[in-house]
């Protein structure tokens, strides 16, 4: 550990889980799950450091972060929260962030820092501390700071209606994290997170795969063509190629040797589309014609 740092850098941040839903019961306390840069913010009286999950330096890539943190963290600070470019005062823009200071400002986009925790306050490293005493001394160091913590409930019925509510701004979904943890990458389950899911018709443009046995569909989505994954169930596959029997047109072979056979009824799937940058359109199933 340097002399500089109540702990050593770079930090090993939490990485929660994926469940199918957000824990029900107490002893958890349910955020939004904002879209960002993960990043550790980390202050001495010399300098500031910004890294992300994996260790890599932000301040250059995202200086203002680094500047706004610059100025208001106490030395001896060491947070954990998600760098976020905001369009319009409200809407989150994963894009913005790969994109220059230059071009941000050139299209009035600011970057945020939303607080997911504290590591270190007054040079001491609270890590070992349960949750619900880092939030509170949390609450504590940010007073008379522009940063603030993110949104945060014990109410899980809340929580929900946030993510619903907020999904337009950029909202993927909860974080979850119990509150008699200490900030321990090995627990692995002491931080879960859900992903706001939709599911929604899309026509069913083609088959990939053997006609008998596809492995996946391509479908429209919000005016996109998109293929389903992962790959198609025994049972799915099935349905699929009953339903397409007798309707397949024109095959062409895709870049990676997979065949694909054009649909010419108008078949319609149910599909599940994740929100967020990382979107996955998983195949439920055929809806039944009119």
């Amino acid at each position: 550990m340097s002399a500089l740092w109540p702990l050593p850098l770079p930090v090993t941040v939490m990485r929660p889980a994926a469940v199918p839903a957000v824990p029900a019961g107490g002893g958890y306390q349910h955020s939004i799950k904002v879209d960002g840069f993960r990043a550790i913010a980390a202050a001495s009286a010399e300098k500031l450091v910004l890294h992300s999950r994996s260790g890599r330096d932000l301040s250059a890539e995202i200086p203002e972060a680094a500047a706004l943190l610059r100025d208001v963290l106490p030395a001896g600070t060491v947070l954990d929260g998600e760098v976020c470019a905001v369009q319009d005062g409200a809407r989150m823009d994963f894009a913005g962030l790969l994109r220059t200071a230059a071009w941000r400002r050139a299209h009035g986009m600011a970057v945020v820092y939303v607080v997911l925790d504290a590591l270190a306050l007054g040079g001491q490293d609270v890590r070992p501390l349960p949750l619900r005493q880092r939030w509170t001394l949390l609450g504590e160091a940010l007073q008379g700071t522009p940063l603030r913590p993110v949104m945060a409930t014990e109410d899980r019925e809340v929580a929900l209606q946030w993510a619903a509510d907020l999904a337009p701004a950029g909202v993927e979904g909860i974080v979850s994290r119990r509150w008699d943890s200490p900030y321990n990458p090995r627990l692995a389950r002491a931080w879960v997170k859900w992903r706001r899911t939709d599911t929604v018709d899309a026509a069913v443009l083609a088959v990939l795969g053997p006609p008998r046995r596809p492995h996946a569909v391509r479908v429209l989505l919000e005016g996109v063509a998109v293929t389903t994954s992962p790959r198609l169930t025994s049972v799915q596959a099935a349905q699929v190629a009953r339903a397409a029997a007798g309707h397949l047109g024109a095959v062409r072979t895709r870049a990676d040797g997979t065949a694909e056979h054009s649909v010419t009824a108008g078949l319609v799937a149910e599909v599940r589309a994740t929100s967020g940058r990382h979107r996955t359109v998983t195949f439920v199933r055929l809806r039944p014609p009119d």
